[in-house]
Parts: C-alpha cells; structure tokens; sequence
C-alpha cells in the first residue's frame, strides 16, 4: 500500500506541453525546491482521489483530462527505512486556467519539458516527466487505456481554508524569443 502520490499537471500551448512547477514555501520541508503536485493519500481514499484532491487544494485547478502513468517512482526513505512506490498521474489544464496556489507553496511556473527537467531536484520526478511525453503526449492506444477522466470527473471537491490563497502569475503572456536558463 502506498501513502503519497505524485501528479504532473500540464497544458497545451501552440501545440507544445507546458509543465506545471510549485515551489515550496521558504517554512516549509525542502523549502524553495521546484516540483510536481505531490501529496498524501488519506484514510479510506484512492490514489487517483487523492491525486484529484491534492491538486485541487494545491493549486485550484480542475484538470479536464487524466491518466494514470504506467510509471511508479520508487524510491528509499531512510526515516523509515522503507522503499516508497508512488502512483504517478498526468492532468490535462486550459491553457487560460489561473493557478491559485495553497500555503504550501510562494511561486509557480509552467515551463517547457526540458526547463522543468532541471527545475525539479528529483531524478524519478525527471523520469516521470519523461513518461508523461511518451505515453501521454504522444498520443496513441497507451495513451487512451491510461486515461482515467471519467472516474474523476464526477468528484466533489472541496477547497481547504481559501483565505489566504494567492494568485499566482499564470495567466498568459507573450512567447519569449530566448530561453532563460
């Protein structure tokens, strides 16, 4: 059994992916790291409700489409000495959808799949990022047997405290001709 889950938001712009990045709060647990949506699976709650969920309370967003990966990041946890298998999801947002973010995190940023590769600290969440374009992206039959939106589609969720939610600066902007490093 697995207690945490992992989801890699994105959407589609111009016909190229764009990844969504949170940075965790300066208070927080490996504060000012760059990642994916990441969460805890609650008592009596599925892996995919619970990706659902967490993305929801992190973010505010409702994705339109999902997939659960083939993919599982596995990794060691010394504080229990335990190795963690986490359930992997992809999520499909608007392009002109806000990002408002929880107290968990102070920035966010979509970037393109090669930016948000070097952003994250996580080898297995580059891995995964890398499974999102071949098994989602690319399109094809894996992709439809993975997807899972109409099991989510019909959730009732429910946003934690929103009073001191932020706006992040998502909304659209004008194409950069350079790529900043």
């Amino acid at each position: 059994m697995t207690d945490q889950i992992e989801v890699h938001v994105f959407r589609r712009r111009r016909g190229k992916a764009e990844f969504l990045l949170l940075r965790r709060a300066p208070d927080r647990t490996l504060g000012g790291i760059w990642q994916p949506v990441t969460g805890g699976i609650e008592k009596r709650e599925t892996a995919w409700r619970a990706a659902a969920r967490e993305v929801f309370e992190e973010t505010g967003l409702r994705p339109f489409r999902w997939w659960a990966l083939e993919y599982l990041a596995s990794f060691y946890d010394p504080a229990s000495d335990a190795i963690r298998m986490v359930p992997v999801f992809a999520a499909e947002v608007a392009w002109t959808d806000i990002v408002l973010l929880s107290r968990e995190h102070d920035r966010c940023a979509f970037a393109s799949p090669a930016v948000a590769a070097r952003r994250v600290l996580w080898g297995t969440q580059r891995c995964a990022m890398v499974a999102v374009r071949n098994d989602v992206l690319a399109g094809g039959a894996g992709a439809g047997a993975r997807e899972i939106t109409e099991g989510i589609a019909g959730l009732q969720l429910e946003r934690p405290e929103t009073s001191a939610r932020r706006r992040a600066t998502t909304r659209p902007r004008a194409p950069r001709t350079r790529a900043r490093h």
